[in-house]
């Protein structure tokens, strides 16, 4: 049993940064979008879970320098963020407030979007509603700002030369359309709108009519001040210029300069199997960036064989195993000023792959950030790719992968700066930066409760938690044994202080460390605590972390079920289900009991959680015994539980148990 526990917790890996920062307080941040500026700042912008819309700003060193939030009485989220000439933040995203404050309004209907201007002090120096979700902002050299996003509104204001789609609502059926704006600097005139509207769907006799949907998800401007946009659309009838690609899926755009012409609208693939009957295959655009002269480059997924991967692509073709199923692989394509495709390919391995963000360097290499399920071949011997989300380095035109690496967090934004040093943005709120070619500095990059959950920076008394980075410990890991009942507080010359207090130890080695969070957690301030690292001699920077009431997370096997104990105390597994009537054990950590003696050895049984209960769909039990792990740390829980007689199946089959509101679901075999 001590075995399966400790395989449990051990097997994520990380990889570090110049500086890591967790960003979230009292409530956990949903990051969307990132920026920087010419000094090395960092801005990122996103959601809190009670429904606000934040704006941080982090120093060249990791420090915060502000944070920001505001919103209505609805669900507000930003979507994008920009930086203009003078310093002023531009943050646009969706809302569902009625109330959304308001300054020096250009609209002031709620229409489903917003943007604002914070001061570079972080003040809220103008806010306006919008007339859909805005999921793409830009500025210019003079100011002026370039928004893209959805609308359904039908009195959408659009200028001569440019696209005039229709968009209709009537009552659930709605045809919605991609919208490029032009704003002077303030925010309250438009200098140009179009609407780009697709009509006609491709899945044949009997299509539902009423949905189509066509969305702008990124835009950006080039020195020229020529607009570019990227986008999606369920419909095959977009107003593609001459020359450009007929397809279905992503799409993209460019508006001239004068604003009065579309210089190309381009669907990036044809799509396949576009009917009704079967799953479509098509692809889909997350983010795009510009250089100087006018070529775009366009990121996202797509399971499409005949996405227009170039010659020279450094992956030509999807992958086969990926194709036989269905599922996608990440792109990255190039195309000209005249929107013809300049370099193309897929990027990744068998798994479903999607890039999230991209952006360029001086050089003009590519950036891009995402998900990758399986893996794929690193591009220089510096950097390793693993399974996991990644970070990697493309030739401009697709045809090399000059470098590559694997993330401990989901990438959910990639910036460079104009000294060539890259930003990151995780979902669940790290932000990092690191040096291409340079060796990642020793840090702390982020913390996961050690039997499931996201890498973030949240922890809470009792927990057993994974710290991941880059220098924590010895080479060659080392596995702590508990001494007159208790685990050490230092192990292979390393110890980890929560708020100057050292926590016992499970596990260390370079790049991971295993703890047990003290329970309280002794002089949390605003909700925070640090957390540090010392290795040998080596100090390691202070990670800052916010502390929760607690954080439950259920141990799973390597195959994503409960690490499951039958009654007859075999492994369970779906060659070896347990039987509905019998006694099943699990193991958790995050819920901490009334009382613990910090890194103790659980030598009783002490059933302290008297209330827990397991729920199979409508069918609630009782835990016959919730607590104490006796022969494990006492940071780790037990939970035992009946296997209901209706939920008995006549083959084995994955069953979802529901935690009563603990924490994540899990599945676990019976018959």
């Amino acid at each position: 049993m001590r075995v399966l526990i400790l395989l449990a917790i051990l097997g994520l890996t990380a990889y570090g940064a110049d500086f890591t920062t967790y960003i979230g307080d009292e409530y956990p941040y949903q990051v969307t979008a990132i920026a920087t500026d010419a000094i090395g700042n960092t801005y990122v912008t996103g959601s809190r879970d009670v429904g606000d819309v934040f704006v941080t700003k982090l120093d060249s060193s990791g420090s915060i320098v502000f944070t920001t939030t505001f919103g209505g009485k609805g669900i507000d989220q930003g979507h994008a963020i920009a930086l203009d000439s003078a310093g002023n933040i531009w943050v646009g995203g969706s809302t569902s407030s009625g109330n959304f404050p308001l300054h020096d309004a250009l609209l002031d209907i709620s229409l489903g979007g917003f943007l604002v201007r914070l001061a570079p002090d972080g003040t809220v120096a103008y806010s306006s509603d919008f007339y859909g979700a805005v999921n793409g902002v830009a500025t210019d050299a003079s100011g002026n700002v370039y928004l893209t996003g959805t609308t359904d509104f039908e009195g959408f204001p659009t200028t001569p030369g440019l696209p005039p789609g229709k968009v209709s609502v009537l009552n659930a059926f709605v045809t919605s359309g991609a919208y490029v704006t032009k704003l002077d600097p303030t925010g309250t005139q438009i200098l140009y709108s179009a609407l780009i509207v697709g009509t006609q769907q491709a899945c044949g006799a009997g299509c539902p009519t009423g949905y189509e949907i066509t969305s702008g998800v990124g835009i950006a401007v080039d020195p020229a001040g020529e607009a570019f946009i990227a986008g999606n659309t369920n419909t095959t009838n977009l107003p593609v210029t001459a020359g450009g690609l007929i397809g279905y899926g992503a799409f993209a755009a460019s508006i001239n300069a004068a604003g009065n012409q579309l210089a190309y609208l381009t669907y990036l693939s044809a799509g396949t199997n576009l009917n009704q009957l079967a799953s479509p295959q098509s692809t889909t655009a997350t983010a795009l960036a510009v250089d100087a002269s006018g070529h775009a480059y366009l990121t996202g997924s797509t399971n499409d064989p005949a996405f227009p991967a170039t010659a020279s692509a450094f992956q030509a073709t999807l992958n086969s195993l990926a194709a036989k199923s269905g599922l996608s692989n990440a792109f990255a394509m190039e195309l000209d000023p005249s929107g013809g495709v300049a370099g193309a390919t897929y990027l990744d391995g068998p798994g479903p792959d999607a890039a999230t963000a991209i952006s360029l360097d001086a050089s003009g290499d590519v950036w891009l950030t995402g998900t990758n399920a399986e893996g794929f071949p690193a591009g220089s011997p510096f950097f390793v790719l693993v399974a996991g989300d990644f970070l990697a380095e493309l030739s401009a035109d697709g045809s090399k992968l000059l470098s590559s690496m694997g993330l401990g967090f989901t990438g959910q934004g990639v910036a460079v700066d104009s000294s060539g040093i890259l930003h990151l943005a995780s979902t669940y709120g790290l932000v990092s930066t690191f040096t291409p070619g340079a060796s990642p500095a020793s840090r702390i990059t982020g913390i996961v409760n050690a039997a499931q959950g996201q890498v973030a920076g949240r922890i809470a008394p009792s927990e057993i938690i994974s710290i991941f980075g880059y220098g924590l410990g010895p080479a060659a890991p080392a596995v702590a044994t508990p001494q007159n009942g208790a685990f050490p507080t230092a192990l292979a010359g390393v110890r980890v202080l929560v708020n100057g207090t050292a926590v016992p130890l499970l596990y260390v080695s370079e790049s991971q460390i295993n703890a047990e969070i003290p329970s309280p957690v002794n002089g949390v301030q605003a909700g925070n605590a640090t957390v540090q690292v010392m290795n040998g001699s080596a100090t390691l920077p202070e990670f800052r972390a916010s502390v929760d009431d607690s954080i439950f997370g259920v141990f799973l096997n390597p195959d994503g079920y409960l690490a499951a104990i039958n009654q007859d105390g075999t492994l369970n597994s779906e060659a070896n289900p347990a039987k509905a009537g019998s006694i099943v054990s699990i193991w958790a950590t995050g819920l901490p009991p009334a009382a613990t003696v910090d890194g103790a050895v659980a030598n009783a049984a002490d059933n302290w959680c008297l209330g827990c209960q397991i729920s199979f769909g409508s069918v609630t039990e009782v835990a016959s015994y919730a607590g104490a792990a006796p022969g494990l740390i006492d940071g780790v829980m037990q939970i035992n539980f009946l296997i209901p007689a209706s939920v008995s199946l006549t083959i084995p089959t994955n069953v979802t148990v529901d935690f009563s509101g603990l924490g994540p679901d899990g599945q676990f075999w019976i018959k």
